[in-house]
């Protein structure tokens, strides 16, 4: 397992742990609603190692989007879970619905799951700019 990064520093990503971001699992993205409480929903995702940015397409009425749409910046975690492999990504979520912006997420989603993704109205793509990363067995 990772430490948590020093300040100011990004936490490094081993080729093991890109290793296993590169294959077409799906994730669990945890969002905090307005009271605290904790919501977890079940995602598929993208992850861009050199920018450092992980993409979740969903539509604007989730709450998951509510969630980080009350909370500017707000923090979120993204888990990929195989058996006892793991790793998760943390970092601060923006909700973005610039076309350019949804189509990197539409063209990425469709080369990590070899089909493209679902396209109902209202869609928009989560980016995650993570800047800590833990692991097990990676």
């Amino acid at each position: 397992m990772t430490l948590p990064p020093r300040r100011g520093r990004a936490t490094a990503v081993t080729s093991a742990v890109d290793a296993f971001l590169a294959q077409p699992h799906t994730a669990v993205l945890t969002t905090l609603r307005p009271d605290g409480s904790p919501h977890l929903a079940p995602v598929r995702f993208t992850w861009d190692p050199r920018a450092r940015l992980a993409r979740v397409l969903t539509v604007r009425t989730t709450r998951k989007v509510r969630n980080v749409l009350a909370a500017p910046g707000a923090r979120v975690g993204l888990c990929q879970v195989d058996g006892f492999r793991w790793v998760t990504l943390e970092g601060s979520a923006q909700v973005l619905d610039a076309p350019e912006r949804v189509a990197e997420g539409v063209r990425r989603y469709a080369e990590r799951y070899w089909s493209a993704p679902p396209a109902p109205p209202g869609r928009v793509v989560v980016e995650i700019a993570v800047d800590r990363v833990l692991s097990l067995n990676c």
